[in-house]
C-alpha cells in the first residue's frame, strides 16, 4: 500500500503535468483534464499550485478557473480578451499559497482564487477578508467579511471548518459558499456539491446541495432560515467567480452593492426609491458603466458617467 507522501507525490506529478500541457496549448483545454478534476477535489488545488510554480518559474500567465457546475461536476472557464482583468487577479492568487495563519484581504475588484496546502482550494471574492489556519489536523477558516467558494478537499479524521462570528460550517465532503455582512450581521451558507455541518449556540442544522441557509449573528442566538435553490439559482450566486453579475427579481440596490466591490468606479442612486426597483440579465461584473445605462433604459430614467461616479437617475429638484 502506498504512503501518504507517495501519494502525494503522485498527485503533485499529475498536477505538473496538466499544467504543462495547458501552458501548451492554452486556447483549448486538454483532452482528459475535466475527467481528471472531477475524480478528486484535491486535484483542483493541485493544478492551481502546479501553475503557480509555473508562472514562478517563467511560464505563461495562466488564465483557467477552476469552477464548479451546478448539480455536480466541475468545468474549465478560459479566461481572456474582456476578462483579462480577472485573470489577472487570478493569476496573483496563484501565487498566493497559505500557511498557519495566512490572513487575506481583497480590495475593490480583485477576486482571488487561492490553493491550500491541504488539496482544498478556495475562490475570494472582492470585498473579503479571512484568516486560514492550515497545519497537520487544524483546518480552519475565520470569515470575517465578504464571500468565499470552498472546493473542499474532505477527511473525516482532521474536518474543514469555516468560522463566522458563532458559526461554525464543517465540510461533509463539500462544495459550499459562504458570505457574511459584517454591517448587517448576516450570513449566508449555500451548499452546491455534498453536505455541510452548521451549529451556532446550541443548534445544529445539516445542509445538501441545493439548500441555503441565512443567520442573523447579532444578538444571544443565530437564528437560521433554510431554504431550496434551484440549479439556475446555484449558478446566479456563483456567477462571481466567473465574472458575471446574473440578476432575477434582485433588487436595484442589490445589484449596486454587488458591482461597488467589484469596480472603483463606483455606482450611485439619484433617488433612494430606485434602489428598490427589481431587475433581471445577465451583466460583466467589470462593467459598471453597461450595467448602468442598461439598467436606465429599463427604468425610464438616465445614466451619467463621471470620472469617479456614475449616477443613475435624475436629481431630486431642491
Amino acid at each position: 500500500m502506498a504512503n501518504r507522501g507517495d501519494t502525494a507525490s503522485r498527485l503533485e506529478d499529475e498536477a505538473a503535468h496538466w499544467a504543462a500541457r495547458i501552458d501548451a496549448s492554452p486556447d483549448a483545454a486538454p483532452a482528459g483534464l475535466n475527467r481528471w478534476l472531477r475524480a478528486d477535489p484535491a486535484h483542483a488545488g493541485a493544478l492551481l499550485r502546479a501553475q503557480a510554480t509555473l508562472v514562478l518559474l517563467g511560464g505563461a500567465v495562466p488564465e483557467t478557473l477552476v469552477a464548479e457546475r451546478p448539480g455536480g461536476g466541475r468545468r474549465i472557464w478560459w479566461l481572456g480578451g474582456a476578462s483579462a482583468a480577472l485573470a489577472a487577479s487570478i493569476t496573483a492568487a496563484l501565487l498566493l499559497l497559505p500557511a498557519r495563519g495566512e490572513q487575506i484581504r481583497t480590495g475593490i475588484g480583485e477576486v482571488r482564487t487561492v490553493a491550500l496546502n491541504d488539496g482544498s482550494s478556495l475562490a475570494v471574492d472582492a470585498g473579503s477578508e479571512l484568516v486560514t489556519h492550515i497545519a497537520g489536523a487544524a483546518r480552519l477558516v475565520t470569515l470575517a467579511d465578504g464571500k468565499a467558494l470552498f472546493r473542499v478537499r474532505h477527511d473525516a479524521h482532521s474536518p474543514f471548518r469555516v468560522q463566522v462570528g458563532k458559526v461554525t460550517i464543517t465540510d461533509i465532503g463539500t462544495v459550499f459558499q459562504v458570505e457574511a455582512d459584517r454591517d448587517t450581521g448576516m450570513v449566508e451558507v449555500l451548499v452546491s456539491e455534498g453536505e455541510v455541518q452548521v451549529a451556532s449556540s446550541g443548534q445544529s442544522v445539516r445542509l445538501v446541495a441545493g439548500q441555503r441557509a441565512r443567520f442573523v449573528i447579532r444578538g444571544a442566538a443565530p437564528v437560521a432560515t433554510v431554504e431550496r435553490v434551484d440549479a439556475a439559482g446555484i449558478e446566479r450566486a456563483l456567477g462571481w467567480t466567473s465574472g458575471r453579475l446574473d440578476l432575477d427579481g434582485e433588487t436595484l440596490g442589490e445589484a449596486v452593492a454587488e458591482l461597488n466591490r467589484h469596480n472603483p468606479l463606483q455606482i450611485r442612486l439619484a433617488s433612494p426609491a430606485l434602489a428598490g426597483e427589481k431587475l433581471y440579465g445577465a451583466f460583466r461584473i467589470d462593467d459598471p458603466a453597461g450595467f448602468a445605462q442598461s439598467a436606465a433604459i429599463g427604468l425610464g430614467t438616465r445614466a451619467r458617467i463621471g470620472p469617479d461616479v456614475i449616477l443613475i437617475g435624475t436629481p431630486e429638484k431642491k
